[in-house]
C-alpha cells in the first residue's frame, strides 16, 4: 500500500513517467485521424522517425516524430514536413507540396500547416536533416 502511494506521488510530482503514450492530435482539429500507413525515415539503416498523414475538419496534415533511439545518439537534427499533392494514386512523385513547415532546432515532433487537400490525392512527406551528414526523407502511401 505504501509503495503504491509513493509511486503515485512520484508520478504526480513528475519524477517518473506513468508510461502512457499520448496520441497525436492535429493542430486545431482534435477529431482528425491518421489515414494511410506510417512511413519511416532511415539513417544508417535504422529507423529514426515516423511520418504520418492525418485528415479531418476538411484538411490534411503531415506529421513527423523523431524516435528516442535517434535522439539518444547526440546528433543534432532539423525536421521538415509537408503534404505532397499527386495527380493520381499511381503517381510516384508529387506535383507539388503544400503546408510546408520546418524546424531546425531538433524538434521531437513537427506538424505541417493544415492543407485544404482532402479532395486530392495526397501523401505525407517528412525529412530529417542530420548534422554533418545529409537529408533523409520518407513519404507515406498516396491516399485519394
Amino acid at each position: 500500500m505504501k509503495r503504491g502511494i509513493i509511486a503515485v506521488a512520484f508520478v504526480l510530482l513528475g519524477f517518473v513517467s506513468p508510461g502512457v503514450a499520448n496520441a497525436e492530435t492535429a493542430p486545431g482539429c482534435a477529431s482528425a485521424g491518421q489515414i494511410g500507413s506510417t512511413a519511416y525515415i532511415k539513417w544508417r539503416g535504422d529507423r529514426i522517425a515516423s511520418v504520418k498523414q492525418y485528415a479531418g475538419c476538411g484538411y490534411n496534415w503531415a506529421y513527423v516524430y523523431v524516435w528516442e533511439s535517434f535522439r539518444a545518439t547526440g546528433r543534432y537534427w532539423g525536421t521538415q514536413t509537408a503534404v505532397g499533392i499527386y495527380s493520381s494514386s499511381t503517381d510516384k512523385t508529387p506535383n507539388d507540396h503544400k503546408g510546408g513547415n520546418s524546424d531546425q532546432f531538433a524538434p521531437v515532433e513537427l506538424w505541417s500547416k493544415r492543407t485544404a487537400t482532402t479532395t486530392q490525392c495526397t501523401a505525407a512527406y517528412g525529412m530529417v536533416s542530420v548534422q554533418q551528414d545529409d537529408n533523409f526523407t520518407a513519404y507515406t502511401n498516396v491516399r485519394c
